[in-house]
């Protein structure tokens, strides 16, 4: 997995690869690392270049969510691939995210 962060507001953090078990505590780091060195309203992250997610990487974006959301920020995602978006549907969390419009 990597991540590529970039913008102000929104600041977009771009992850490629696949996130799970093995990668999930890099993108935490990351979205921890992200808000914590900014004050951006808006975080997305496109995860349009995530091809498989397992329910590490599912656990990493709730907590980052709550994280953004007891900040007073909003945390978004971005163009999700369609497996990964299949799994947020399966999952119930296609609402938390916005992605059920």
């Amino acid at each position: 997995m990597e991540t590529k962060t970039e913008g102000a507001d929104p600041i977009v953090i771009s992850v490629s690869g696949e996130v799970d078990l093995a990668t999930a505590a890099d993108l935490e780091r990351t979205l921890s690392e992200t808000m914590a060195g900014s004050s951006a309203a808006t975080i997305e992250v496109d995860l349009s270049q995530v091809e498989f997610m397992d329910s590490a990487g599912l656990r990493v974006l709730v907590a980052a969510r709550k994280q953004a959301e007891d900040a007073g920020r909003t945390l978004r995602l971005r163009a999700p691939h369609e497996r990964v978006r299949r799994i947020i549907e399966i999952t119930g969390l296609a609402p938390v995210f916005g992605l059920d419009e």
